[in-house]
């Protein structure tokens, strides 16, 4: 999982590697094993002036996990490769600055997951001069995941408010998944935003950032991570990737 501070302000995700996928919706990575593969929500204690309940949404797929808040005030991100167990789960979870500035550092993380239901962690040994150790409690939202994705649902025009930056991103999907974007800081950016698996709600996203003058919170680099649909009609997109350095989550809302 991904955690990001920003300064006194703070928009969460968190990413995380695991390789699996939702037992009831996507039963197994392979050999059957159980997978904890699906669309989150839930809460965290821990991390950089970050209290505790904090809102969190989030995706764990394909040997990832990506979680981030909604809440304004508090904008992290966590990025950790999982190793599992059956349904134990371990890894090195990167905390990031989301939205405004680099890694803050990164902890050790450890949990269980109940496929379909739900995910538990915590996460020890943080730098306390950045972030404080932590946890992450996550609810599976089934319904959400197992409704599939398409190139129809995101093509368009989407526009959203990165939390704790106050920048504004806009961009456009074309029928073939191509993104073009911008934000208000100055930064510009292609990429694409494509279904994993048309049989859930997750969508491969990578964002190529060629910068601007004044872009500071998405310096030229190649970021990757996810995006899924909500609400009727799929008319918000969640979407969150980073490069090991910086990251970018914000919830989109199609104009």
């Amino acid at each position: 999982m991904e955690y990001i501070f920003k300064n006194q302000l703070i928009t969460s995700a968190v990413a995380v590697a695991a390789g699996l996928a939702l037992s009831g919706c996507s039963s197994s990575s392979s050999g059957g094993a159980a997978s904890p593969d699906g669309i989150y929500s839930g809460t965290t204690t821990g991390g950089r002036g970050h209290p505790p309940g904090g809102n969190e949404k989030g995706i764990i797929y394909n040997n990832r996990m990506m979680v981030f808040s909604d809440v304004w005030e508090i904008q992290q991100l966590l990025n950790v490769p999982l190793v599992l167990s059956g349904t134990s789960v371990t890894g090195t979870l990167e905390y990031y600055s989301n939205n405004v500035s680099p890694i803050l550092g990164t902890a050790d993380l450890s949990g269980t997951f109940v496929a379909g239901v739900s995910a538990s962690f915590s996460y020890i040994n943080a730098p306390t001069s950045f972030f404080n150790d932590g946890t992450i409690s996550l609810t599976a939202d089934t319904a959400s995941y197992t409704k599939g994705s398409s190139l129809v649902k995101v093509t368009g025009s989407w526009q959203g408010v990165h939390g704790g930056s106050g920048n504004t991103s806009t961009l456009s999907v074309d029928a073939a998944g191509s993104v073009a974007g911008s934000d208000t800081e100055g930064c510009n950016f292609t990429g694409s935003i494509i279904p994993a698996d048309t049989s859930v709600n997750v969508y491969n996203a990578t964002l190529t950032s060629s910068g601007g003058a004044s872009c500071v919170s998405l310096p030229i680099s190649t970021y990757t991570g996810f995006a899924w649909s909500e609400g009727v009609g799929d008319t918000t997109l969640n979407l969150t990737v980073s490069d090991g350095t910086y990251s970018r989550s914000v919830v989109l809302t199609k104009n």
